[in-house]
């Protein structure tokens, strides 16, 4: 019964934060009509407690200056409301969208927070080496070379050290070289990916 009562319990307050996250969201986008916070994304968050949840936390990296305005304006609002608490951002479990511009169709692209983070570069660069990358984003290496694979396997990206063939068949994300050239493919331009939505999901946890 014990046993019982604690799962129970827990997932009553896994409920509970769902419900206080919808909440959450209108009130942080009062305050940024209150203090007139417009350099921001269209952003949805869930703020899970880490006692309920059964997540651990993810690998960090450099924010890219799109995303910075929101993560700085919604962390600032929360500690304010709750003294003490500190948030942990699972950008393992985060998605955004990108669309495409300056291309002869326009496409929005689901893309996980890493991948976003990446695309994102070249809209300062058009050709980036894997280290370069690795670099300006400080995502770790073993994650990066995973991120990149999946990238050039759908096209989103061209390596111009690997042939098409040799992609296709048993290639791996160990096999990519740090020195390899990554560039965006040839039916995309420079300037193309503008944020248009973003979800969080972080979790918070009393401070000791």
């Amino acid at each position: 019964q014990a046993c019982g009562f604690e799962y129970t319990s827990k997932l009553q307050r896994m409920f509970q934060d769902i419900g206080v996250s919808k909440t959450l969201i209108f009130e942080y986008e009062k305050y940024c009509q209150n203090h007139h916070v417009t350099d921001i994304v269209d952003f949805s968050v869930m703020v899970l407690s880490s006692n309920s949840w059964p997540f651990s936390g993810s690998s960090n990296f450099i924010i890219p200056i799109e995303l910075k305005s929101t993560y700085d304006s919604f962390t600032d609002f929360y500690t304010h409301r709750h003294n003490g608490r500190k948030l942990t951002w699972l950008h393992q479990h985060s998605k955004g969208e990108l669309q495409t511009f300056f291309t002869s169709q326009k496409y929005i692209l689901q893309v996980s927070t890493y991948q976003m983070v990446i695309l994102l570069l070249f809209n300062k660069v058009l050709t980036w080496t894997v280290e370069r990358l690795q670099d300006e984003t400080q995502i770790k290496s073993e994650l990066l070379l995973q991120v990149l694979l999946g990238l050039l396997k759908s096209k989103l990206l061209i390596c111009t050290d690997i042939t098409e063939d040799e992609l296709d068949e048993d290639f791996k994300d160990t096999d990519l070289k740090m020195n390899y050239s990554i560039r965006l493919a040839t039916d995309f331009k420079r300037y193309i990916f503008i944020l248009i939505n973003l979800r969080k999901n972080t979790r918070t946890h009393q401070d000791s």
